[in-house]
């Protein structure tokens, strides 16, 4: 389940809702840096252009809602402020590059209707060092590995394994 959910992870998710994909790699997940298809805010205005066009009455996505648009409207606004910003999305640091990808998955679960396949991605600090990891989950995926946590948490604190009734 794992390895399906992850869809190659930044290489494929991308490329189901807009025109082009934005990023294309999934050396992201392994820490390396993102490449990009869509590098400058031109050829990201086109591929914007062309989402806001598929939204309307008899486009691709009409059925998106008021909210949804919105949604869709703040987050292309977001990428193209960081592609203005940098000039192009190479340029961008980790930090950028973290939210350029989570507003484009964002967009990506807004369109597609997926949210829980939505790829979200956060740069962390290794322990015991100042590195810092790309690490990026399905939004299904990170909830359940919060599940587990927490459930694990629960069993160690009510003093049983998962077998044990609670309490006793």
């Amino acid at each position: 389940m794992f390895a399906s959910s992850m869809k190659f992870l930044l290489g494929i998710v991308v490329c189901g809702a807009l025109a082009s994909p934005l990023v294309c790699s999934a050396s992201a997940a392994k820490g390396e840096p993102w490449k990009f298809a869509v590098n400058t805010p031109e050829a990201f205005a086109l591929q914007a252009a062309k989402v806001r066009n598929d939204m309307g009455p008899d486009g691709r996505y009409r059925e998106v809602s008021v909210a949804e648009r919105a949604v869709v409207e703040a987050e292309l606004k977001k990428i193209e402020e960081l592609l203005q910003h940098r000039g192009s999305a190479e340029k961008l640091n980790d930090s950028d590059q973290v939210e350029l990808v989570n507003a484009q998955e964002t967009i990506n679960a807004v369109l597609t209707k997926n949210d829980g396949d939505r790829l979200i991605c956060t740069l962390d600090q290794r322990t015991g060092t100042n590195f810092k990891v790309k690490t990026c989950m399905t939004a299904f995926q990170r909830a359940e590995r919060t599940r587990k946590s927490q459930q694990g948490f629960q069993d160690a604190l009510m003093g049983g394994s998962a077998t044990q009734s609670k309490g006793n």
